[in-house]
């Protein structure tokens, strides 16, 4: 009997503000986009919803599991200076995450990617290009859903995509 496989497609937009820190061109100071992921499942379709993965559960998954913590956050990579800086400031001036007027935001803590959530800061190992953003979403999500592909986009003319 042939296994009826296919793939179920969402995306889901956020906006991050970034910096290439090591990068010689106007992209070294900070700056915004609006991001694009979009993740492709892929699963046996369930005879019953004819589903291969519900759209809506995936979304719910990845922006409570993922995305919500780069929504209006800043991204740095290890080791940029502007880092400790921010932290400072926003202590100072007490811009914090607060969960009264707030989404409360998870701590993350793993190899590529770590979070100060009170600051809505994301601190990534590499630089913070469309290809390395795959990589960090597929690691924050693989264990959550049927990952196959991973597309992000930070403008028109900057994307990137990854098979898994």
């Amino acid at each position: 009997m042939k296994t009826n496989t296919a793939r179920s497609i969402m995306t889901v937009d956020f906006q991050y503000a970034h910096r290439f820190m090591n990068w010689e061109r106007e992209a070294k100071h900070l700056h915004g986009h609006s991001g694009l992921l979009t993740i492709e499942l892929e699963n046996t379709v369930d005879s019953k919803t004819g589903f291969a993965f519900p759209c809506k559960e995936a979304q719910k998954i990845a922006w409570k599991e993922a995305v919500d913590n780069f929504h209006h956050a800043t991204l740095f990579q290890e080791g940029d200076p502007l880092l400790e800086t921010m932290i400072e400031t926003y202590k100072k001036h007490g811009i914090i995450n607060d969960p009264k007027h707030c989404v409360p935001l998870k701590k993350l803590d793993y190899p590529l990617v770590w979070s100060y959530p009170e600051y809505r800061i994301v601190v990534t190992k590499k630089v913070s290009t469309c290809e390395n953003m795959c990589e960090i979403f597929y690691e924050l999500l693989k264990d959550k859903m049927p990952i196959k592909k991973i597309t992000f986009r930070s403008s028109a003319m900057n994307a990137a995509s990854m098979e898994f």
